[in-house]
C-alpha cells in the first residue's frame, strides 16, 4: 500500500539553464477564430496509434530554452520547430504544464527543480495563424512523475471512452529538445476547440459551444465562467446558459433533480462518466475539493464542460488522471474524507496536505443530488462496466501490452523511474484493480 507522502515524493534530477530569452503569448485568440487551418504531418490516428512510440524532436534557440528553463511555473510560450519523421512544423509554442501537482510540487522551497523532466504543451498556431499538426491545435507530453507505472493516463482515458465519455486520446510518444533525450512522456489530446467540433459537431451541429475549464456551476456572475472560458474568448461570449445551469442546480431538490439533469444534461453520458470516475477512483477530480482555512471559495478540478451551441445542454468531460487508480485513495485512507456517495455529516473543511483544507465531495450541492438520486443508474452502469471494458482480465491484458511496449523505452529513459521501480509500480497496478473493482461493486 502506496501513502499519499509516497506518492508525492519527488524524485531527484536537475537541469540548467540560466538567461532569458523572448516569449510568447499564451490563447491570445480563442478556438474558431479566423486562420488557415493548415494540417500538416500524420493523421490524428496516427499520432495516437497505442501500439507505438513515437518519436518527437523539438529544436529551440539557446536562448528560449534557457529561458523557459529560468522559471518554468511561468508557463510561457517560446518558438520552437518540431520534427516528427520526414514533418517538419516550424514556428510552433512550446512551454512547460501543470498545476499543483505536475508542476510547482517538482520544486522546493528554495525553487530547485527536484523532477528530472517536466510536462509540456505544443501549441501549433501560437505564431502562425490556423497552423495545425494531424489536425490538432495542441498537444502534451505528460511526464508523468507521479505515476511510476507510466499507465495511467492511457489507462484511464481509455476506459472513459469505451464507455462512451467524450475524453482525450493518449498514447505513448519519445521526445527529445536540442538532441537531447528527455525519455518517455504520455501523448495526451489536447481538450480544446478541435477536440469538440470532433466530439460534438454531429451532437449540436456545430461543435462550437463554449467550453470551460475547472468552473462548477455554482456561480450566479459572469466573470468565473469568463475566465473559465477556453473557446469563443475573442468573439463577445455569452455565459448565460452556465448561468442558468447553475441557478437550476442550486432551486433543485431530491425530488425536481432528475428532471433538471434530463434537461441539461445527458444523463446516460453523465452517469458513465461517474461511474468511471469511481472505479478508477480519480480523488483528485471532480470530487475533490479543496478549500482555504475557514471554508470560502472552495473549488474543485481537473475536468471541462462543454456548452452545446444551440440549447441548454452541458457536457462534463475528464482531464488529468495521474492521481488515479491507488487503492487504497490516499484522500480517503489518510485524511478520512468520505467517498462522494457518502452523505456528509459534517461540512466543515479540514486540513488535507500541503498546506490545503478540504470537504467532502457531497457537501456541493450537485455532486449530493447527483449521488441521492442518480445512485440506482449509476449502480446500474457500474454493473455493465464490470462485465465489459473493466471487466477482471481485460484491463490486464492491457497493462500486459503496454508493459512489452514500454519496458525497452523504460531501460533507456536515463530521466524516468529505474526498471526496478518501475516493474514494481506495474506490479502495484495489476494489485490495485481487483481492489478497485471490490470498492465498486454493487
Amino acid at each position: 500500500m502506496r501513502t499519499l507522502a509516497g506518492m508525492l515524493t519527488l524524485m531527484a534530477g536537475v537541469v540548467a539553464a540560466a538567461t532569458v530569452g523572448a516569449c510568447g503569448g499564451d490563447d491570445g485568440a480563442g478556438d474558431g477564430d479566423a486562420g488557415t487551418d493548415a494540417a500538416v504531418g500524420p493523421t490524428a490516428a496516427e499520432v495516437f496509434e497505442t501500439t507505438v512510440v513515437r518519436r518527437y524532436e523539438l529544436t529551440v534557440s539557446a536562448a528560449d530554452w534557457a529561458a523557459i528553463n529560468v522559471n518554468p511555473r511561468t508557463e510561457m510560450y517560446v518558438p520552437a520547430e518540431l520534427r516528427y519523421g520526414d514533418t517538419v512544423v516550424a514556428q510552433i509554442g512550446l512551454r512547460y504544464k501543470g498545476s499543483v501537482g505536475s508542476l510547482a510540487l517538482c520544486f522546493d522551497m528554495a525553487g530547485n527543480r527536484t523532477c528530472p523532466k517536466l510536462s509540456m504543451k505544443l501549441k501549433f498556431d501560437e505564431y502562425v495563424a490556423g497552423q495545425r499538426f494531424a489536425g490538432l491545435k495542441r498537444l502534451n507530453f505528460h511526464a508523468m512523475m507521479r505515476d511510476p507505472s507510466l499507465m495511467k493516463d492511457r489507462l484511464g482515458y481509455a476506459l472513459f471512452r469505451a464507455a462512451g465519455v467524450p475524453a482525450p486520446r493518449a498514447a505513448h510518444a519519445r521526445l527529445s529538445v536540442n538532441g537531447m533525450d528527455l525519455g518517455l512522456f504520455a501523448l495526451v489530446e489536447e481538450i480544446d476547440g478541435e477536440f469538440v467540433e470532433d466530439h460534438f459537431r454531429s451532437v449540436d451541429g456545430t461543435g462550437e459551444g463554449n467550453l470551460y475549464k475547472e468552473v462548477w456551476p455554482v456561480h450566479t456572475t459572469a466573470q468565473p465562467y469568463l475566465t473559465a472560458l477556453e473557446t469563443n474568448e475573442t468573439q463577445n461570449p455569452s455565459v448565460d446558459r452556465m448561468i442558468r445551469f447553475a441557478a437550476a442546480i442550486s432551486a433543485a431538490d431530491a425530488t425536481t433533480f432528475r428532471a433538471v439533469a434530463n434537461t441539461w444534461m445527458d444523463v446516460p453520458t453523465l452517469v458513465s462518466y461517474l461511474a468511471v470516475d469511481r472505479l478508477i477512483d480519480h480523488w483528485d477530480g471532480i470530487v475533490a475539493w479543496y478549500c482555504p482555512p475557514g471554508g470560502a471559495s472552495c473549488f474543485n478540478h481537473n475536468y471541462f464542460w462543454y456548452e452545446e451551441s444551440g440549447r441548454d445542454r452541458v457536457w462534463l468531460l475528464p482531464w488529468d488522471l495521474d492521481n488515479a487508480m491507488m487503492a487504497p485513495s490516499p484522500i480517503r485512507t489518510n485524511y478520512a474524507m468520505p467517498d462522494w456517495n457518502a452523505s456528509p455529516t459534517d461540512c466543515a473543511v479540514r486540513p488535507v496536505f500541503l498546506g490545503y483544507y478540504g470537504r467532502p465531495p457531497a457537501c456541493d450541492k450537485l455532486i449530493g443530488l447527483m449521488a441521492q438520486v442518480l445512485w440506482p443508474d449509476y449502480q446500474a452502469r457500474t454493473t455493465e462496466l464490470l462485465a465489459g471494458p473493466a471487466a477482471p482480465g481485460v484491463m490486464e491484458a492491457d497493462i500486459a501490452a503496454m508493459e512489452a511496449l514500454l519496458g525497452p523505452e523504460v531501460a533507456t529513459d536515463r530521466l524516468g523511474p529505474s526498471m526496478a521501480a518501475w516493474q514494481q509500480a506495474v506490479a502495484d497496478l495489476r494489485a490495485d484493480l481487483p481492489l478497485l473493482r471490490a470498492r465498486v461493486t454493487p
